[in-house]
């Protein structure tokens, strides 16, 4: 079995066009995201928006320089990544390809106990997973973040309140 990770951006500020969170693979190993969730991290209140965001695989490490995040592994016994670097921040540039697999929107404005909108239910862990790669299904595959390539979740706009994001990755040999 692949040792198995979680990489958790905490309060991390909805900033418009900047990276949330995001892995670059610059080993020869084979990531693959399994799952990938946003949790509304608002403990006062703010003004929300609705904030545009992308899920993005990226082919080049060249193209995006993070702000470091340690991600934490499930099984204490497992080896440390090497070659991987998990971060938030900073904007990808241009250059090389980038593929957009999953286009969404969220609220930022904060969650209150005593309505049931779109704040208050992104709260749900079932429905704030915005990337769930197989659905329980062996048969379909995980995405694959290969060597020299990247994975963001990407916030193309909408700049208010806090959000933690959080991925759950494996870590394969090529």
């Amino acid at each position: 079995m692949a040792a198995t990770w979680t990489l958790l951006v905490q309060a991390k500020a909805f900033a418009a066009t900047t990276a949330l969170s995001g892995i670059i693979n610059a080993g020869a190993q084979v990531i693959r995201v399994r799952r990938v969730g946003l949790i509304n991290y608002q403990t006062g209140a703010v003004t929300g928006v609705i904030c545009a965001l992308e899920l993005r695989h990226l082919n080049t490490t060249a193209s995006w320089t993070p702000t470091a995040v340690s991600p934490v592994k499930h099984d204490s016994g497992s080896s440390a990544l090497t070659s991987v670097t998990c971060g938030h921040a900073g904007t990808p540039s241009s250059s090389g390809a980038t593929d957009v697999l999953r286009r969404i929107i969220w609220s930022s404005d904060e969650p209150a106990a005593s309505t049931a909108t779109s704040d208050e239910w992104e709260c749900l862990v079932p429905l704030n997973i915005i990337w769930d790669a197989g659905y329980g299904d062996a048969n379909v595959q995980a995405l694959a973040i290969r060597q020299n390539e990247a994975f963001i979740v990407y916030n193309n706009s909408g700049a208010a309140g806090l959000v933690d994001v959080w991925t759950e990755f494996t870590d394969e040999a090529s």
